[in-house]
């Protein structure tokens, strides 16, 4: 069995071969299961999350165990332990049943999170999209961007509660030559020029969330979700028109969902209507298929 380290997803992906193993991934027929969560408890009344996420070729549909993979991410969430979960993703054959690989899950986790995001944008942000407001900080923020940078011509950037060690990695991205990257303390006034939006987690100064209840983006704006745990205004989500990546298991089941990125990219439901719709992008927890796709993309770049 192949041990792939993050090193190694480093070396071997590229925004756009992510962005296309996803696309391919959401097009096919793909076995993923419901997500099997299993609670840990710990001590002084705390909780952790074992969670479990299959997926599989569809070996009846395509009538040979010859080709594919079946394939499990495995994500642990300890209470004691802040930031991401730990996670690992376990590949085997298809046909025999042996494992095959065992790649780093966190590693693999950052790339599809940025992956997805992009690509949402790809159909949900106007083909002009070019000025870009984040708000809040992640470390997983220059990964993004740059996916971004894959699908939409980017021309400025001002980030709110950045991080400045996460500016300057923003700031020395290959792929943003020639995009201003500017900082701004002033979310008010420079959500009125965004094309996009994103938000993106606590402010890096404060550690807290800013207050969204003036969040009012123009017209036409994409408003794109990484921190699933953001208090939107109750406006936005009744006007906007709303995406997830799953709506097998939607974020929220009281919001009126448009389409999922399934239906996205097989052209079964429309992203934006007309040209000045606000669009806002909210993704499921339910991942396995894409990270299944992206593990079997990797395996067999390595």
């Amino acid at each position: 069995m192949r041990i792939i380290s993050s090193d190694e997803i480093d070396a071997c992906l590229d925004d756009r071969s992510v962005l296309e193993t996803l696309r391919r991934a959401y097009r096919s027929n793909t076995v993923a299961p419901e997500t099997s969560t299993l609670t840990i408890d710990r001590v002084n009344q705390l909780t952790g999350a074992l969670s479990v996420q299959p997926a599989w070729t569809d070996f009846a549909a395509q009538g040979d165990v010859s080709r594919g993979y079946i394939g499990c991410a495995l994500a642990l969430d300890l209470p004691e332990q802040p930031g991401p979960a730990a996670s690992l993703y376990l590949l085997f054959s298809g046909s025999a049943g042996q494992p095959i690989a065992l790649l780093d899950g966190m590693r693999l986790t950052v790339w599809r999170t940025s992956a997805m995001h992009a690509l949402a944008a790809g159909y949900l942000s106007r083909e002009d999209t070019s000025r870009l407001l984040i708000i809040g900080d992640d470390p997983r923020l220059p990964r993004l961007i740059s996916a971004y940078a894959d699908v939409r011509n980017l021309t400025s950037i001002l980030l709110c509660g950045t991080a400045p060690d996460t500016q300057k990695r923003i700031s020395g991205l290959a792929t943003l030559k020639g995009v201003h990257v500017g900082v701004t303390g002033e979310i008010h006034s420079a959500q009125e020029g965004a094309d996009m939006i994103l938000i993106a987690g606590p402010d890096a100064g404060t550690g807290t969330r800013h207050m969204l209840t003036y969040l009012d983006p123009p017209a036409g704006c994409h408003i794109d979700v990484l921190d699933a745990d953001v208090q939107l205004p109750s406006d936005l989500l009744d006007e906007a028109r709303l995406f997830t990546s799953d709506l097998s298991l939607p974020p929220s089941t009281e919001l009126e969902w448009a389409a999922d990125l399934k239906e996205l990219t097989q052209g079964s439901k429309a992203g934006r209507r007309y040209y000045g719709q606000r669009t806002l992008f909210l993704p499921s927890a339910r991942t396995g298929l894409a990270d299944y796709a992206l593990a079997a993309h990797i395996f067999l770049r390595t």
